[in-house]
């Protein structure tokens, strides 16, 4: 669906405007300055916080009233900045606030003209030229104004408006709140499958560990069915770990204790000797050689 535009100034009201339509904010270039300015090598963050007060000297208001818009170019010295009252930018939220009407974008009205290097895109408004010649660079002035500016550096061409020519610029940040209902409503099957999904999560896992303890508590029956065979002698199963623990030592030592003879003959008796006999008696063993 294309976005209508809003031709805004401070007079401008929004009244019945359709709820389902998408809009574009095109601010009066009256309301707002442009510059070109270069700044030291510093981080976009810090040239936000620097620019204001290099460009104090030519803005007629405290720079404390005014919001200023950035732009890094080509050059990453150089800065395109758009200045406006920050009183007109909060009148403007002010009045969005309760329309419930869907922004898509807030640009200045000459940022609907094409942007070209080394070309001047303009179109005639009533008694003025609205002209653009860089990304936030651009305004609204006379036709011999506009001839003085730009001279044999710049090709000057006529051009009608347009919402694709705004880009991704947004200068407006449109609180949340304002368009709740609409922004619901558009993610409404999102928001309906996490919820269920919250809902639901905690019951499956109530069910995998009700299916993981029934197949615990088979196991540990069939173990002891089997510990009972093996040990038929054990009457009662209190810990079937360390019970079993407790028959495998016993079988250890056992094991040890059947082999004794052997460990013996080893011990007595040199290599390759040959044994006539042996002898056990009253736990004693003589070997005859």
């Amino acid at each position: 669906m294309n976005s209508t535009i809003i031709y805004y100034d401070e007079s401008t009201e929004f009244v019945s405007l359709a709820l389902d339509q998408s809009y574009i904010i095109a601010i009066d270039s009256h309301l707002v300055s442009t510059h070109h300015i270069e700044v030291p090598k510093m981080s976009f963050s810090k040239a936000k916080k620097a620019i204001p007060f290099l460009l104090e000297d030519v803005l007629l208001d405290d720079i404390e009233t005014l919001d200023f818009f950035l732009q890094k170019t080509a050059n990453e010295q150089y800065y395109d900045v758009v200045v406006i009252s920050k009183n007109i930018m909060n009148a403007l939220r002010k009045k969005l606030e309760t329309t419930g009407l869907k922004i898509e974008q807030c640009v200045v009205d000459f940022m609907l003209l094409p942007i070209e290097k080394g070309k001047v895109y303009c179109i005639k408004v009533e008694q003025d030229v609205l002209f653009r010649y860089g990304d936030f660079l651009g305004g609204k002035t006379s036709q011999a104004v506009l001839d003085e500016l730009f001279t044999n550096n710049y090709q000057i061409l006529s051009e009608k408006l347009n919402v694709k020519y705004a880009q991704k610029i947004n200068l407006l940040n449109v609180d949340w709140s304002s368009n709740w209902k609409e922004k619901l409503y558009k993610w409404r099957a999102s928001i309906i499958i996490l919820l269920l999904l919250m809902v639901l999560s905690p019951v499956q896992l109530m069910l995998d560990n009700h299916n993981l303890t029934k197949k615990i508590n088979t196991q540990s029956n069939i173990n002891e069915i089997h510990f009972k065979k093996l040990f038929p002698e054990v009457r009662r199963i209190i810990d079937l770990y360390i019970q079993i623990k407790q028959k495998l030592s016993t079988l250890s030592i056992k094991e040890q204790l059947d082999n004794d003879l052997l460990a013996k003959i080893q011990s007595d008796i040199k290599i390759k000797t040959k044994i006539k006999r042996l002898q056990f008696n009253k736990q004693t063993l003589k070997v005859e050689q």
